[in-house]
């Protein structure tokens, strides 16, 4: 982990940016324990379900969790796992869901057991009740160092990968755009389906959330401080990029009546000694950005002493869901009235 330990901390010592004044849209922000490191969540809303991904990543070797969050009945269950590949480590990062008919399944970026180790991958699992059921493991030289994974109306995906060389300080210190964006095309949702991963776009300082929508790609740049928006090809490539919107460290992405929601890191020093020790707080700042304009709506800003180092938010039932990098819980906020 020292190599991650050092990249951060030249990261925290070559940025720091501040949110401003934000009047805030949510509050009353009510704590729903999950596992350690909630860094993302995916709503399921034909079952108005949460599904979260938990690792411990201040204790890497830790295997992590996928849970599921009732929004109904408020239940918190731990899913079970079966069929994996013996050699698989655990250690989930960006999620997604996709619906084929009846059946539903769980995309996720899974790492390996250090840190900073080759074995980077994307697990998929068809969802069966309270239970995970491994369909298919994909590798690729194109997936890194991923970070999350958008897909899309035919079961193929999007993956960022936060880093060109995995790990690498030097990326982070000086902002070097050598992060690549990836799109794998399945053969299917079978234990004989094979994928085939091409380099959709590059070019980007530290890729982090992906969206689809329609013929468009939204993918966040966390060193780059801005949103990126870039038209879909019919090869699943991505050209036209765009910047929609500048805004410091941004992170996981969602859709709300046509704007996208980020969760902005908006003190980099805090959020290394965040990081370093869970009683350092470090602020959560969420924003809506409208696809047409860019237009930035701040919705909720806490300087982390009660949600500290936001990593995604949702808009769902008129209420804002937000999860965090580090710790044991998601929130769900009501509208200020």
């Amino acid at each position: 982990m020292r190599a991650s330990f050092i990249a951060l901390a030249s990261l925290a010592l070559t940025l720091h940016c501040s949110s401003g004044e934000v009047v805030n849209r949510y509050d009353s922000c009510e704590k729903i324990a999950i596992g350690p490191g909630t860094e993302d969540f995916a709503l399921s809303p034909s079952t108005d379900t949460i599904f979260v991904s938990s690792h411990e990543r201040r204790k890497w070797t830790t295997p992590g969790d996928i849970y599921t969050y009732a929004v109904k009945t408020r239940v918190v269950k731990k899913l079970t796992r079966s069929g994996e590949p013996t050699d698989v480590f655990f250690s989930p990062h960006g999620i997604d869901l996709y619906e084929q008919g009846r059946d539903r399944y769980l995309y996720v970026v899974n790492h390996g057991k250090e840190l900073n180790d080759a074995d980077q991958s994307i697990l998929i699992y068809r969802i069966s009740g309270d239970s995970l059921v491994f369909v298919t493991r994909v590798r690729s030289e194109f997936i890194n160092s991923p970070n999350d994974v958008a897909v899309d109306e035919n079961g193929s995906f999007y993956v960022t990968n936060d880093h060109g060389s995995r790990g690498s300080m030097w990326e982070i210190l000086w902002g070097l755009r050598r992060s690549k964006i990836a799109f794998c095309t399945l053969s299917g949702l079978n234990a004989n389906s094979s994928a085939t991963c091409v380099v959709a776009a590059d070019g980007v300082a530290m890729a982090n959330g992906p969206l689809v929508r329609g013929d468009k790609v939204y993918v966040t740049a966390t060193r780059d401080d801005a949103l990126f928006e870039f038209k879909r090809n019919a090869d699943g490539t991505l050209s036209n990029k765009r910047k929609l919107a500048s805004l410091a460290g941004p992170d996981n992405l969602s859709w709300h009546e046509q704007s996208l929601i980020t969760a902005s890191h908006t003190s980099n020093w805090k959020f290394y000694r965040h990081f370093k020790n869970a009683s350092n707080h470090a602020p959560s700042y969420i924003a809506a950005i409208k696809a047409e304009g860019g237009e930035i709506t701040p919705l909720y800003f806490n300087a982390g002493e009660r949600i500290s180092a936001a990593s995604g938010a949702f808009v769902y039932q008129s209420r804002l869901y937000i999860s965090q990098v580090f710790e044991d819980a998601i929130f769900e906020c009501q509208p200020v009235r």
